[in-house]
């Protein structure tokens, strides 16, 4: 059994959370961050590291409720997530197929998608960054997660400067 299986990141990762929100910047701060995420430990342990991080975090447990969760958000566009966090196994929709919708979506192409996924193989990082995802991040310790996240939010607040 792996250290991610039987939990142990997450109190590692727990712990390591608490000394990154010491280094949020006002770039990097304050995003609408949409986390679509079958495991609700997992999705707890991430809304309470980038809620420490300063962002707002909208949940979705399935494929289906990251449509209606961004359905939602789109009908008023201060509402509209700045980032989407996509896990590629949800239990009623296939991570890729998800991510082709959103990127052929005007409505939502614009939004910068991470897959964030527990498979470490090749042919998913290459189909998911081909599909448009700005990032293929391994489940683990949220830490690498949040530094693409800062890195992709400090690039688009600083292009629209």
């Amino acid at each position: 059994m792996t250290d991610y299986e039987s939990g142990a990141f997450l109190q590692m990762a727990d712990r390591d959370s608490l000394r990154s929100a010491e280094r949020s910047t006002t770039l990097t701060t304050g995003a609408r961050i949409l986390v679509a995420e079958d495991d609700e430990d997992i999705q707890a342990l991430l809304k309470k590291t980038l809620e420490r991080e300063g962002h707002v975090v909208i949940q979705a447990f399935a494929g289906s409720g990251l449509r209606r969760a961004l359905e939602l958000d789109l009908e008023h566009e201060s509402e509209k997530p700045d980032l989407i966090v996509l896990d590629l196994a949800l239990p009623d929709a296939d991570g890729r197929d998800l991510l082709s919708s959103l990127k052929r979506n005007p409505k939502t192409a614009m939004i910068p998608v991470i897959v964030w996924s527990g498979r470490d193989a090749n042919s998913d990082r290459l189909v998911t960054l081909t599909l448009g995802a700005e990032d293929y991040v391994e489940k683990g310790p949220p830490e690498s997660l949040v530094r693409k996240i800062d890195r992709i939010l400090f690039r688009l607040r600083e292009s629209k400067l």
